[in-house]
């Protein structure tokens, strides 16, 4: 093969990725359906904050939100699976604006946290399954060889969502934080319709899972664990870094609103990393892309340390941007390993497990905040952000390699090279 038919993360296979019209509503309808995503975490840090005089009461709501989508994702995105889609995401969607405004109103009133708690646990069930459905969409529209570059795309395009949504979030606080879940009443509805003209996708036949009860043991072992295991730990990270930023910024001077600028800075050196990692990485094999994923995390984790440590709104400014280059390439890798590993009628399952992992971490990392802003200090919080995925590194590093060799050394070929395509940028796992 010459090299640009050997890269499907290349010029040219993406090219023909965007003259797919499919393609390019795909893309519509999930950016503004991630806007939501992106969003509501900074969204109820602020609400609970106006409403209750704490940030560390918007954490509790934050940790409860990502909580709440993390235990329903998995029925959710079986649910999904059984069903025609996008119909089925219709739904959730109008109820998930139904549920802000219900939310804007109560913070607006200023309820107790019981009631601001409970609001932010149905805004995270309501929706969870979404997320995976979208991912699950792709095959029923792309040829094999190119899921490869629309997975390391897809991973981008995550990234260039958070550019956008917690700098609106923070904008809006300005003005009032709960405008902000109004804004993202909007967006749900405007996905709404969008949904309306995506491909259809028919609910494949059922073959691994009998249809009275869910059954997550195929989606617990081999490269799948892997991937659960690394999107909890990042949630971690990520939740802390959420949570605690803004009350750090404060601190040194600052305003919390300025975190939505952060975040976008961090995001806009994700996309670049992303971007690159894509059109410039060679192929590997399974083994050897479960390393680079832990090079990524360490990467990541190792750069997040000194934002804890830093006394000013520049160096934090700094790190954070460095970090962000190592995490849109390590997205973009382990969810196109994690498709490749599912069967096709486990595909808005899988993913939305995967998203359920992503939620339990963030949720921990909100907890984990909202407990430190009370018993010490939103510094200590920023620390244990690159602590916690860290640890994971090296404890795969120096005591589960065994495991990880059993891992991948059982897998079949990746569905991606079968097909006819190699891999670099997010499909570096084929081997």
């Amino acid at each position: 093969m010459s090299g640009e038919e050997a890269a499907p993360g290349g010029l040219s296979a993406q090219r023909e990725l965007w003259a797919n019209a499919s393609w390019r509503r795909w893309v519509l309808s999930v950016s503004v359906t991630r806007l939501c995503v992106t969003m509501m975490p900074f969204a109820l840090l602020l609400a609970g904050e106006a409403a209750l005089g704490s940030f560390s009461s918007g954490a509790w709501m934050t940790s409860v939100y990502s909580a709440g989508a993390a235990l329903a994702a998995p029925f959710r995105g079986r649910s999904m699976d059984r069903r025609k889609l996008p119909e089925a995401m219709y739904a959730p969607l109008l109820a998930l604006a139904a549920l802000c405004i219900a939310t804007a109103a109560a913070c607006a009133l200023r309820a107790p946290l019981p009631v601001l708690l409970g609001l932010s646990l149905l805004l995270g069930v309501v929706p969870a399954g979404v997320g995976g459905a979208y991912r699950s969409l792709l095959p029923s529209f792309l040829a094999p060889k190119e899921l490869a570059p629309a997975f390391a795309i897809d991973a981008v395009l995550i990234e260039l969502t958070w550019i956008s949504g917690p700098p609106l979030v923070g904008a809006i606080a300005l003005v009032h934080p709960s405008l902000s879940l109004g804004l993202i009443t909007v967006c749900a509805g405007v996905a709404t319709l969008a949904n309306r003209h995506l491909p259809p996708r028919e609910a494949p036949p059922a073959s691994t899972t009998p249809r009275g009860r869910l059954d997550l043991a195929p989606l617990l072992r081999g490269l799948p664990l892997f991937v659960f295991i690394a999107a909890v730990f990042t949630g971690v990270s990520w939740g802390t870094v959420d949570t605690a930023l803004p009350a750090r910024l404060v601190q040194v001077g600052s305003r919390a609103e300025l975190w939505g600028g952060l975040a976008a800075l961090l995001s806009a050196t994700s996309a670049v990393g992303g971007l690159l990692y894509a059109g410039l990485a060679r192929p590997a094999s399974a083994r050897e892309a479960l390393g680079r994923s832990l090079l990524f995390l360490a990467l990541w984790s190792g750069l997040l340390l000194p934002v804890g440590l830093s006394q000013g709104l520049v160096s934090m400014a700094v790190w954070l941007a460095l970090a962000g280059f190592f995490l849109a390439p390590l997205a973009g890798l382990i969810t196109y390993l994690l498709q490749q590993a599912l069967p096709a009628d486990r595909q808005a399952e899988g993913f939305s497990m995967y998203g359920a992992c992503w939620s339990l971490g963030i949720g921990g990392g909100s907890a984990l905040t909202a407990v430190l802003l009370e018993q010490a200090s939103a510094r200590a919080a920023l620390v244990l952000s690159g602590a916690v995925p860290l640890a994971l590194v090296l404890g795969a590093t120096l005591f589960l390699r065994p495991l990880m060799r059993a891992a991948t050394g059982a897998l079949p070929p990746l569905k991606g090279r079968e097909a006819g395509g190699s891999g670099t940028g997010a499909e570096a796992g084929a081997p």
